[in-house]
């Protein structure tokens, strides 16, 4: 998904940061089987899906980043991945294909909305619907405009990460995935996954009222069209 080649060229993906907590902590929230095929949209450097090939059966990652697809097929390479695929091409592209209509268990967004408008999310949630099994889900995982060091640089204060060009709360995501035609998602605040941020964001996390400043990323879980279990 991340197109901008100012932004997302090959220093950008060899510099992602593999060992920073965040797919730890979201594979604490996801179960897996070795009869599971998964589809990653905006899979960057393709380090998920690296980590998860040994307990799924199949996985493909795209990104319409040449870079981002060049430094995932070199890890799959590295690593002999060979149940996992990374392609150059957008979602909506490759859920027109014959064949992809309801072929994945999971459609995984991670990390991946907050670097595209509204628009364009819709267009990827379209081709998500498109491309989830009966029963399957999508896994949308995103940085929260609720948490407090999102709003200050919401606000300007600080100096938002670079390609953040559209950070969304928990009510935004919430009409997005409505408007898509999706059924009712599961919302999870999470906190930030590096120390100290994890432990501050834990412990303030349970206060009353302001609680909810305290929770870093939006972990929503969304069910195939017409499935709500979840």
């Amino acid at each position: 998904m991340h197109h901008d080649e100012e932004i997302y060229d090959d220093r950008y993906y060899l510099n992602l940061p593999t060992e920073s907590g965040r797919i730890a902590n979201l594979l604490a929230l996801m179960e897996f089987g070795d009869e599971v095929s998964v589809c990653e949209i905006g899979c960057a450097a393709g380090d998920f899906l690296a980590v998860i090939s040994p307990v799924i059966r199949y996985g493909i990652g795209l990104d319409v980043s040449e870079p981002a697809i060049r430094a995932a097929n070199k890890l799959k390479s590295k690593h002999g991945l060979a149940n996992i695929e990374f392609e150059e091409v957008s979602a909506s592209d490759f859920a027109l294909r014959d064949g992809n209509a309801s072929r994945f268990d999971y459609v995984l967004l991670l990390d991946v909305t907050e670097h595209i408008d509204d628009v364009t999310v819709a267009e990827v949630l379209q081709a998500a619907k498109r491309l989830i099994k009966p029963g399957g889900l999508l896994v949308i995982h995103t940085p929260n405009l609720t948490y407090w060091l999102e709003q200050l640089k919401d606000k300007g204060i600080i100096k938002q990460l670079r390609g953040h060009i559209a950070v969304r709360n928990e009510q935004q995501y919430r009409a997005l995935i409505d408007e898509a035609g999706f059924g009712e998602p599961r919302v999870l605040g999470l906190p930030h996954y590096r120390q100290p941020l994890r432990f501050i964001d834990q412990l303030l996390s349970r206060m009353p009222l302001l609680g909810r400043l305290f929770r870093s990323r939006l972990y929503i879980v969304v069910p195939s069209p017409g499935d709500e279990r979840q």
